[in-house]
């Protein structure tokens, strides 16, 4: 067994600690033609931001659209020529700026590019500054590679640009980390940046998805973690200094519970199964001391019953060294895309997918009190749940789901959460739904 299960799995026929309390719950973002949607958000002082495959959105807290735009236009020329996906969005709660990452690329002529747009202000309906780099380049050397996967993380110094890279006709090169100084782009200047390139674990395997923080406080390092890949027992956490000449980076290897594949998600009524990505570090935050992420992991509840199920850990930053950690699933189905945030209190909120055979394609959530014993999660609850089938296969016969899901603190309110997630609204249709929740 992975670690230490959930009370949702672990205690069955009892009742579980209540999951963090829904407040606000709306409809977000509907199909835009693009699968899979890849759910982002960001929230800030009095509204929230949300963005898809390849759209963007502003609302206020209480729901009402303020405005949207595809990612095409929200960019402008500097998207001409180029397909943009992979949205990743985060409020700057050290500068009160919001900021909206996506790539862009072109098969011929061969380009590929961080688009990143910075607010001017805290108000998102204000001025916002858009920015093209070349993902191409590593530091000053050009490349024949293209940016996927994109993460976004910030501390009190810096963006933090994390991306997949591929040689264009070819397989995966390497993980790139992108620096990008805030004194440049914030006061409404040139973006410079410094990149970390060819990134190998501490055991020396090749590093792959590296999914840089969201910083509270200042603890004066950027913290980054990712999982080994395809499957493993440890996590990497990687420490950003940023002072002197130029970034300095450094690894650590933190013990887990061993993590696998997990197996595609049957979905109520038959149809394909749902496809739950794999291992990868799917979101990252620092806040207090530690460390806390979560992804997707095979789990066996016995009886033939192996299942997606989540991992999550909470890991101490500075030693580093794992503090707790837990599965989170049931026999009865499967849980994928997790995304986990902390509070200002120590507590916890986790969004994630769930189907099975008696159900179809919803978003959920879950948490835990900062006092709960350790290891465990509370009982999961609805935020919508799905109401049809969803077969919508790619070129590679995957019926793609996620790949992500989008959590975010509050910064008005430090108990307060906000989560977004797709669910199946109909027939081979997403949609999207966004709540606030707390404790």
């Amino acid at each position: 067994a992975a670690g230490p299960v959930s009370p949702e799995a672990m205690l069955p026929g009892t009742a579980p600690a209540a999951a963090p309390v829904l407040g606000a719950s709306f409809a977000g973002i509907t199909a835009t033609g693009w699968f899979p949607p890849d759910c982002t958000m960001a929230a800030g002082p009095s509204h929230v931001l949300l963005s898809v495959n390849s759209s963007m959105a502003i609302y206020t807290k209480a729901g009402s659209l303020v405005s949207q735009r595809t990612l095409t236009q929200w960019f402008g020329a500097l998207a001409g020529g180029l397909t943009v996906f992979d949205p990743k969005a985060l409020y700057d709660q050290h500068a009160g700026r919001w900021v909206l990452l996506a790539v862009g690329v072109s098969e011929n002529p061969k380009a590929s590019v961080h688009l990143l747009s910075i607010s001017a202000t805290s108000n998102p309906s204000g001025t916002w500054r858009n920015y093209k780099l070349d993902a191409m380049r590593n530091g000053t050397t050009a490349t024949n590679q293209w940016a996927d996967f994109p993460a976004l993380g910030v501390d009190a110094q810096a963006l933090y640009i994390t991306s997949n890279m591929f040689a264009f006709g070819g397989g995966f090169q390497t993980a790139k980390v992108r620096v990008v100084p805030k004194t440049g782009p914030y006061a409404g200047g040139t973006a410079t940046f410094f990149d970390f390139v060819n990134l190998r674990n501490a055991d020396n395997s090749v590093a792959f998805t590296v999914q840089p923080c969201h910083t509270f406080g200042a603890p004066q390092v950027e913290y980054l973690v990712n999982t080994a890949f395809p499957s493993g027992k440890v996590l990497t956490v990687w420490r950003v200094v940023n002072g002197g000449a130029s970034p300095t980076m450094t690894r650590t290897q933190v013990a887990v519970s061993p993590y696998s594949l997990a197996p595609n998600a049957q979905q109520k009524g038959g149809g394909t199964p749902l496809n739950t990505g794999d291992v990868r570090v799917l979101h990252a935050v620092f806040r207090g001391d530690s460390i806390w992420t979560a992804f997707t992991t095979a789990h066996s509840w016995g009886a033939g019953a192996n299942r997606a199920a989540v991992q999550w850990c909470q890991v101490r930053a500075a030693a580093p060294a794992l503090v707790q950690e837990g599965v989170f699933g049931a026999s009865s189905g499967h849980y994928f895309y997790p995304a986990a945030c902390p509070d200002n209190n120590g507590n916890m909120t986790m969004v994630f997918s769930r189907s099975g055979t008696g159900e179809f394609g919803s978003v959920l959530y879950t948490g835990r009190r900062a006092t709960d014993l350790l290891g465990t999660l509370q009982g999961s609850a609805m935020l919508k749940a799905g109401a049809a089938s969803y077969v919508v296969p790619d070129s590679g016969g995957r019926n793609r789901w996620g790949d992500y899901n989008g959590v975010a603190s509050d910064p008005a309110n430090s108990r307060l959460v906000w989560v977004y997630g797709e669910f199946a609204s109909a027939a081979n249709t997403w949609g999207t739904w966004v709540g606030s929740v707390g404790f």
